[in-house]
């Protein structure tokens, strides 16, 4: 591996490791994680998402996801409710609590991704976004291997 792609590999890292300490950092006052706003913008106060399904769009363990959301219950910002359908499983919904943090949120980390990439081109993004993918794409296939 050259010198370049070694440093294009580590400021990959050190973006990713930036952006995630940003956003742990602005999601304090709200007492959020990651992880649990994350699962906050998959459910809906109406509409009931299965656990496992939770599971797979987050792509964390079942072991995991009953850890984030036993801790968003616990706030009030979630109820499991026994899915009908399936009484082995139950749904997740979101409180009214629960919807007003994460519509507040979303709304303030829709601002801070504009501030992100002031000065940077849609052209540089799409093309920064194409890398990006090809690398992933790169990356699960080995990992199939």
């Amino acid at each position: 591996m050259s010198s370049c792609d070694e440093s294009f590999f580590r400021l990959i890292a050190l973006t990713g490791q930036a952006m995630r300490s940003y956003a742990d950092q602005r999601l304090k006052s709200f007492d959020l994680t990651v992880e649990q706003l994350q699962l906050l913008k998959e459910l809906e106060v109406d509409t009931g998402r299965p656990q496992s399904v939770l599971c797979e769009v987050s792509s964390k363990s079942p072991a995991n996801i009953t850890r984030i959301l036993d801790r968003l219950a616990k706030k009030n910002r979630i109820v499991r409710r026994q899915n009908p359908e399936d009484r082995r499983s139950s749904l997740v919904y979101l409180t009214e609590k629960g919807e007003k943090l994460r519509a507040e949120v979303i709304s303030l980390f829709d601002g801070l991704r504009s501030e992100l990439v002031r000065g940077i081109s849609d052209e540089s993004q799409q093309m920064t976004m194409l890398v990006l993918e090809a690398i992933k794409t790169n990356i699960e296939k080995e990992s199939n291997k």
